[in-house]
């Protein structure tokens, strides 16, 4: 069970739906659920409205037979009426038996096609999110509460919705009989169930709030306990031995939780028993009104039958339509977090006009990037260009800005001032999608992919991906050369082998194999701009040599853009941009920036230093 950490998270403070979110939100699951399966929600609603009628022509029918029974012991009733009377009976309960078995498939046909609607739509919304989205803590606060409703909301709203209408029609008719024994039987019994009802609304309510307050904290309690049994972390978890730190704060954050729900539990409890004493005091002194009546001989037999299994049957309706009304109006606050995520600003990737052909220059004019929310640039009037055959490296200290400017450069971001110019046009007319497949890039934090080598690879050509003819096997295979990745045909099937611990028969990879394979994605697209984020970080000297060389071959007569701490890797550039503070603080080639003693010449001094410093350990080794 999942337990709170300390700290609100965004949503929490979300003011409450008013009336009419929540009309508007009850159209859209209503229209959610017609355009899951509208077949099946026919059905569904066909069904449990008809059985809704049984419980009165159940009770009537019984009446009935009671009567019967009664007489035909004084004579004056046949065998053949009671027959008839007792198959009139069978009849209802195998009518109900088939409403039941036609509503129960089609109740969950209906919930599985809403489970693929609604994850569907949230997996489409997610496509539209700006980088700046992902990287917002509220975002995936969202996302957790999104898909934690997607299996039972939107069911649970028009299960609730049919239930009331066929609550309102088995009240009536069962009422209009109970109506008969005296006007005061029907109003004490409703009184009756009003009290159970109205805690349940009330503690359903507040169990809400209170999982709605500890979503942040449960993804924070979810992610400890994702240190634990992590197959990647578990060796420095275990070096450092840090399990018992990780998993007494896990316990605290459980204690928090349960602290919370015990207290939420005792108030329920303490509620509910006062509830039941009411209902049971009502249903008494009703009892005793119809015995009375009973003793003086103004009902029958089959009348008392009436009230006594009329009783369960409208406390039951009156619990359930009441219920209903609640249940709905709770389930709609769940329904707001799913419709609050899709309701989040996207971006639209395609918009703007399609750029076609090679990118031939990149320039950077007066460029400043302010994340959202925040009221501090981390760029600041940044200006570079750089033109095909060309390449440019970008220096500089951890937050000096560097990747920001190479999701910028790649369209992710969008620059909140200045202007990017791509062959002297404004980025900002073109479709991201457009200029993007026009770029090639491996990050930093590459992507590990649980899937088949040949897949890693063609991820970078979605419509490539999923191809093994000859032609596209021999693009790949370039692709793994470029990259110094042959040791992907020495896996035992080849590129169809599976990659990573995640699904049954996969071969695990060293971390300096795993980018190699980034390399080889870069390399497969064909792209006009080449972008290398730390491209030799897990190599070894060798391997790193091997890169760089071919990194030369593949960047011939295109735009390339390098960012690394090896200086080995930097000095190859045509320019050098030195990044501090978010400004451009010097731009050269590896000479004149030597030659102008700046920060970059102190860093690259620092850094040769290292490599010729005393072995650690000392001289007498």
């Amino acid at each position: 069970m999942n337990a709170p950490v300390r700290g609100t998270p965004p949503t929490s403070s979300d003011p409450p739906p008013t009336r009419r979110e929540q009309w508007r939100d009850l159209r859209a699951t209503v229209g959610l659920v017609w355009q899951a399966s509208p077949r099946h929600a026919l059905t569904f609603a066909g069904t449990s409205l008809l059985g809704s009628a049984l419980p009165a022509a159940n009770l009537l029918v019984g009446k009935y037979l009671l009567d019967a029974v009664a007489r035909a012991a004084q004579g004056n009733v046949t065998y053949g009426t009671l027959l008839g009377l007792l198959s009139a009976q069978v009849g209802l309960v195998i009518l109900g038996s088939l409403l039941s078995t036609v509503q129960s498939a089609a109740q969950q046909l209906l919930g599985d096609s809403l489970q693929h609607t609604v994850s569907r739509r949230i997996l489409d919304k997610a496509t539209t999110l700006s980088v700046e989205a992902f990287e917002n803590a509220d975002t995936y606060d969202r996302l957790q509460q999104a898909y934690r409703e997607v299996g039972s909301r939107p069911l649970g709203v028009a299960t609730q919705l049919v239930s009331l209408v066929g609550a309102v029609i088995t009240l009536g008719s069962v009422g209009a009989l109970m109506a008969q024994l005296g006007a005061w039987v029907l109003p004490l019994v409703v009184l009756a169930s009003l009290p159970g009802v109205i805690i349940s609304n009330r503690f359903g309510v507040e169990g809400y709030r209170m999982l709605r307050r500890q979503t942040h904290d449960a993804r924070v309690q979810n992610y400890l306990g994702s240190l634990l049994t992590s197959d990647t972390l578990v060796k420095e978890v275990r070096l450092f031995g840090f399990e018992p730190y990780l998993l007494r704060r896990w316990r605290e954050y459980y204690l928090g939780f349960r602290a919370q729900l015990e207290t939420l539990v005792r108030r329920r409890s303490a509620w509910n028993f006062g509830a039941s004493l009411v209902s049971a005091l009502l249903i008494g002194l009703a009892s005793a009104l119809i015995l009375r009546r009973a003793a003086a001989g103004q009902i029958s037999v089959g009348d008392f039958s009436v009230f006594v299994l009329g009783i369960a049957q409208v406390q039951a309706t009156v619990s359930g339509l009441l219920s209903g009304v609640s249940g709905i109006y709770q389930n709609l606050l769940y329904m707001r977090n799913l419709y609050a995520f899709l309701e989040l600003p996207g971006r639209d990737l395609e918009a703007g006009a399609t750029w076609e052909g090679r990118i031939d220059t990149i320039e950077f004019r007066d460029v400043s990037f302010r994340y959202p929310l925040t009221d501090r640039d981390v760029l600041r009037g940044v200006n570079f260009t750089v033109r095909r055959g060309e390449s440019l490296a970008l220096v500089g200290e951890n937050g000096a800005g560097k990747t920001t400017v190479v999701k910028l450069l790649t369209l992710l971001f969008q620059p909140t001032g200045g202007q990017i110019l791509l062959n002297g046009l404004d980025a900002a007319q073109f479709s991201p999608r457009s200029v993007q497949r026009e770029m090639s890039i491996i990050f930093q934090d590459f992507g590990q992919y649980q899937m088949t080598a040949r897949d890693n690879v063609a991820l970078a050509q979605s419509e490539r991906l999923g191809t093994d003819g000859p032609g596209n096997d021999e693009r790949v295979r370039r692709a793994l050369g470029s990259a110094g990745a042959e040791f992907v045909q020495t896996l035992p099937a080849g590129l169809d082998t599976p990659l990573g611990r995640l699904f049954q028969g996969g071969r695990q990879l060293s971390g300096g194999q795993w980018q190699r394979l980034a390399l080889a994605r870069l390399y497969f697209r064909q792209a006009s701009v080449l972008v290398f984020d730390e491209p030799t970080a897990a190599l070894d000297a060798q391997a790193e040599f091997e890169t760089i060389q071919a990194l030369r071959a593949e960047a011939a007569g295109r735009i390339t853009l390098i960012i690394s701490h090896r200086f080995s890797t930097v000095r190859l550039a045509d320019t050098i941009v030195m990044l501090e503070g978010g400004r451009v603080s010097e731009s050269g080639s590896h000479e004149t920036l030597l030659a102008r003693g700046g920060r970059y010449a102190e860093l690259y001094e620092l850094q040769a230093r290292g490599y010729a410093a005393t072995p650690v350990g000392g001289e007498g080794r």
